[in-house]
């Protein structure tokens, strides 16, 4: 059972293309509406992308699941992102936080 979680989770990666902007360069209202998609309504993160109609939307999906993965795949992914390391994983952080209050219904 592991290795089927492994491996739909390693071809999961494998289909997200790298973002090449930071959580904080992607419009707020884009992030909440995918983070909202994602962890609120609970949507695959394939079916996000194959409903997303712009570039723009698949890669604000792309980072948005990368919420949850740890931190030297999301700095492998975000390789192309032109900020430090610590800034990204800051970055992160805060867009987690927001995943948090959306779930309480604070935001």
């Amino acid at each position: 059972m592991a290795f089927a979680i492994w491996t739909v989770t390693m071809s999961h990666i494998c289909y997200l293309s790298h973002p090449k902007k930071c959580f904080c360069q992607i419009p707020k209202s884009t992030l909440n509406k995918w983070v909202i998609e994602r962890y609120i309504k609970n949507k695959p993160t394939l079916e996000l992308l194959e409903s997303a109609t712009t570039v723009a939307d698949k890669e604000a999906i792309s980072a948005v699941a990368l919420l949850d993965a740890d931190d030297e795949t999301l700095l492998d992914m975000m390789g192309d992102v032109n900020l430090s390391d610590h800034h990204i994983l800051h970055c992160r952080e805060q867009a987690t936080r927001l995943v948090s209050k959306l779930k309480q219904g604070v935001v």
